[in-house]
């Protein structure tokens, strides 16, 4: 008589949603949330900025770590460790903004590189950086991951499918100091906080 031994227990790849890759930018002065997915009740680690954080993956297999607001720097490497291991690089932590609006901002400037040509050539600002999301419309709810994606320095060709809309930024040396001026939108949002607290 042969006997088979079927184990039925599904071993979860750790995964990580395509937003949190190489070259991700973090935003500085906040409290930053890091998940993925492994197998249930995984034990996980991620390592960053020479610092642990902990966590157990859920029945779901879900898990989410959270890391202390920092200042800006880079780059760093973070690495994700539970049964298996993964290792992000190039990640700067600064000022993150949310661009979206009218279709106007879906104008690459790949699909005007006539008019952008000398941009394109010249383009050569590495800490600048883009993660193009897709166009798409999910009623059920805010989403854990996104069908595609990835983060695209402004660097030779990869700048091309950075949004034209931007076209009012180029002046980069007046907009840093203008940054530097206000700090960021975090420094400003913590400031009104404090206004509304003691009116």
């Amino acid at each position: 008589m042969i006997t088979l031994f079927v184990s039925t227990g599904v071993q979860a790849q750790l995964r990580l949603p395509k937003l949190i890759s190489d070259g991700m930018v973090l935003q500085r002065d906040a409290t930053l949330k890091i998940w993925g997915w492994a197998s249930s009740g995984e034990r996980i680690t991620v390592r960053f900025n020479n610092k642990n954080y902990k966590t157990v993956t859920e029945a779901n297999g879900q898990w989410l770590v959270k890391l202390p607001p920092m200042p800006s720097g880079g780059p760093f490497t973070m690495e994700i460790a539970g049964k298996s291991r993964l290792e992000l690089k190039d990640i700067l932590i600064g000022d993150v903004w949310f661009c979206s609006g009218q279709s106007n901002m879906v104008h690459q400037l790949n699909i005007h590189d006539v008019t952008y040509a000398k941009e394109i050539a010249e383009a050569n600002d590495p800490q600048i950086r883009q993660f193009w999301i897709p166009t798409l419309t999910n009623l059920q709810g805010p989403q854990k991951d996104l069908p595609s994606g990835q983060w695209k320095a402004v660097v030779g060709e990869d700048v091309r499918p950075f949004s034209a809309v931007e076209e009012g930024l180029t002046d980069f040396s007046t907009l840093k100091a203008t940054i530097e001026k206000n700090k960021d939108t975090t420094y400003i949002n913590s400031l009104t906080k404090r206004q509304s607290s003691t009116s």
